[in-house]
């Protein structure tokens, strides 16, 4: 037994060089390896097959894995891909390095070149907000440009109309100040004032336009209201003359006492130079001027060829004169006819109408200048004698008549001196006067020329002037 054993030993320590073959043998009660280079059984290979151990990070050429949302994004065509330093994070699915950018922007290569100079060096800029990408923008203007700064405001079609068409309105605007600054850090905040306050000032405010009123009329104490120069074609009728001015219409005529209306009894234009006949020698008429009143051009009369016919002429006022104070003055030569000779003594008249009542009239009476309430006035109290005789041929007059609706009185000065003639306050006395005033919007002059007597009536510088 022991030369067996012995034997085997033999055997089994022999140490082997070259290939040794089996022959399809199988050896049988192996022991567990113990070296790198021990033979292993197949029960030892089974047991660790899948014993791994380490981390599966340490593996290398590991398969990519992907979440399924990546993977259903892949397949919908809804991938994105980020790139490393503008946001990419760990598992995105790019190669090459992942690592965030957390340098300077300045130690990037290839980095675009910052622009640094004016805008307004810039080439080929665009001139309309679509050329810069706003489509939505609003339209100011061809050349305008605007520069918008901040977030935009959205406001609605109504307030865009209300901004365009100067409309809108500011609501629910908030005080730039708290509690504690107190209502004296508003700026710009409107005084409030009391009920006397406001009283007070608006009665201050008219005083002083009162007292502005009264520079004006001590500056300008009067004014013309309408005036009629008869500055037209000499040997021109009168009628549809539109000259002067403050009359809302051109002269008419008034006829209604005449059976018949021809150039033989119509108002004409003439002046000193003027060779009419029989009584409009230049010997029977006057030169129509008068000391220190501004007298030019043409005066009226009657035509050269008929007489014993009286002229009835007319115009109207822009307005009724029915208050305050006026004054009517003109420039006349009454003929200085006998009374006793009704044919060329009755029709020389100057009146003021309202429409075709009369109101007041001057006329030529007993050799003197006369004023009345109307044409046929013999009430003493409506006629009076302004004791001023009539000087005919041998110089034109001039008369001037007050109108003083405040006191109910009408005064009347013949030949006044004008040098000192105030019509603010005339401190002349007048020839007479009326207690009486009355309205008027009409200016009627009457004349009659008779062959065998004197000389015709005249008139010129026809003025109606109102006290301030």
């Amino acid at each position: 037994m022991n030369n067996l054993a012995n034997l085997f030993f033999l055997i089994f320590s022999i140490t082997i060089y070259g290939q040794i073959s089996a022959n399809g043998s199988q050896l049988k009660d192996l022991a567990d390896p113990t070296d790198v280079q021990d033979a292993v059984t197949k029960s030892y290979v089974d047991n660790n097959l899948n014993s791994f151990s380490v981390s599966y990070g340490d593996l290398t050429d590991t398969p990519l894995t992907i979440t399924i949302q990546q993977a259903s994004d892949i397949t919908t065509n809804n991938a994105k891909t980020t790139f490393p330093g503008f946001g990419t994070t760990a598992g995105t699915a790019l190669e090459g390095s992942t690592t965030l950018f957390s340098g300077d922007y300045m130690d990037l290569l290839n980095k675009p070149e910052l622009f640094d100079s004016k805008f307004s060096s810039l080439t080929s800029k665009p001139t309309t907000l679509n050329g810069y990408g706003i489509t939505d923008g609003l339209a100011i203007g061809t050349t305008a440009t605007t520069a918008l700064a901040g977030n935009t405001t959205t406001i609605t079609i109504q307030q865009a109309s209300n901004i365009e068409t100067n409309n809108a309105k500011v609501s629910n605007v908030q005080p730039d100040w708290n509690t504690n600054s107190g209502e004296s850090a508003i700026l710009n905040k409107p005084t409030v004032y009391s009920k006397e306050e406001v009283d007070l000032m608006i009665t201050q405010m008219q005083n002083q336009i009162d007292a502005l009123q009264q520079e004006i009329q001590n500056l300008n104490p009067y004014s013309i209201v309408a005036y009629e120069g008869f500055d037209y074609d000499q040997g021109s009728t009168l009628y549809t003359k539109n000259g002067g001015y403050g009359w809302s219409e051109a002269w008419g005529n008034d006829n209604s006492s005449q059976s018949w209306f021809s150039n033989r009894n119509m108002h004409y234009t003439i002046n000193s130079s003027s060779s009419y006949g029989g009584v409009y020698s230049s010997s029977r008429r006057s030169d129509m001027t008068y000391p220190d009143l501004e007298s030019v051009g043409n005066y009226l009369g009657n035509d050269d060829q008929q007489t014993d016919v009286a002229c009835f002429s007319f115009r109207n006022l822009n307005e009724t004169i029915s208050s305050g104070v006026y004054y009517v003055q003109f420039l006349v030569q009454f003929n200085d006819f006998s009374d006793a000779d009704s044919a060329g003594a009755l029709n020389n008249y100057f009146i003021l109408k309202e429409g075709d009542n009369d109101k007041l009239v001057i006329r030529r009476k007993n050799g003197n200048v006369y004023m009345a309430k109307t044409k046929s006035s013999s009430d003493p109290s409506d006629i009076i004698d302004t004791g001023v005789a009539l000087k005919g041929s041998f110089a034109a007059q001039f008369v001037i008549v007050q109108i003083d609706f405040d006191n109910n009185k009408t005064s009347i000065w013949v030949d006044p001196d004008l040098s000192n003639f105030s019509y603010q306050s005339p401190s002349t006395t007048a020839d007479a006067f009326l207690n009486y005033s009355a309205s008027f919007n009409r200016i009627s002059v009457v004349s009659q020329t008779k062959w065998d007597f004197g000389v015709p009536t005249l008139f010129d510088e026809i003025s109606v002037i109102k006290k301030n």
